[in-house]
């Protein structure tokens, strides 16, 4: 995982060089492969464990720091939870294996305007090795870093029903992907779906159909938690690796 040290330092105010923080956290435990440059400074190549999912984010790593120098974390606050807003009238989600997927949030957004991120987010991501897209898609993608909670935006009035069912494939059922690959279901793989059919692989990749574009003003964001087996299970028989469900799997 590549880790920007100027990103890291927004949470912990460690003054060393980007080798003496390389040092101390492979001795720590988390073993840094390499040092490389960025358009915002040094960048970490950080190997996380299997067993190490709390480190799969900057406040993760973060944390880390934090302890072997004895530096106070800058651990940023959520804001206050809500249940039953506008989104429960105008949407809703239904999960019909709890076990599978034991919370899913939603909220939704209207009067979106697609468009750019600003350079600060699009740099931040390029150092951390991802792409920029647009700007919904950043700011999923700029949490998932940063919290370590993969987050996905669906345009909600793609959505057939307005609704989500989290559910198990059925039997013959396909799905395109956001990598443009068509790809064959199984009923043991768990799936978002809307009305009609799967709009999203759960905690791996999201569907074609539902994705944000130019044209997109409304959103519906998904926050959820996976089994980490069934992710792992879809993962491999789809042969199809992500962001999310290589941080689901941990």
């Amino acid at each position: 995982m590549k880790v920007p040290l100027k990103w890291l330092q927004e949470f912990v105010d460690v003054k060393a060089s980007a080798e003496e923080v390389a040092t101390r956290l492979t001795m720590g435990g988390l073993e840094v492969e390499g040092i490389e440059d960025s358009e915002i400074g040094r960048v970490l190549d950080v190997y996380i464990t299997p067993n190490r999912g709390d480190c799969l984010s900057i406040v993760g790593v973060a944390r880390e720091v934090s302890a072997l120098y004895g530096i106070p974390l800058h651990s940023p606050s959520p804001p206050p939870s809500s249940e039953n807003g506008q989104s429960a009238l105008e949407t809703s989600v239904v999960i019909e294996d709890a076990d599978a997927c034991p919370r899913f949030a939603a909220r939704l957004i209207h009067g979106v305007k697609i468009g750019d991120s600003p350079y600060w987010m699009q740099a931040k991501l390029e150092a951390a090795g991802m792409r920029s897209v647009n700007n919904v898609v950043d700011a999923t993608n700029y949490v998932m870093l940063e919290m370590g909670q993969p987050i996905h935006a669906y345009d909600f009035d793609k959505l057939s029903g307005k609704r989500i069912v989290v559910r198990m494939a059925k039997s013959g059922e396909k799905i395109k992907t956001l990598d443009g690959a068509e790809r064959d279901l199984a009923p043991s793989m768990l799936v978002i779906a809307d009305a009609e059919k799967p709009v999203s692989i759960a905690g791996i990749m999201g569907g074609a159909e539902t994705e944000v574009s130019d044209s997109t003003t409304s959103i519906l964001i998904e926050v959820a938690h996976f089994n980490q087996l069934s992710v792992r299970r879809t993962s491999r028989a789809l042969g199809l690796k992500s962001e999310a469900s290589y941080r689901f799997e941990r």
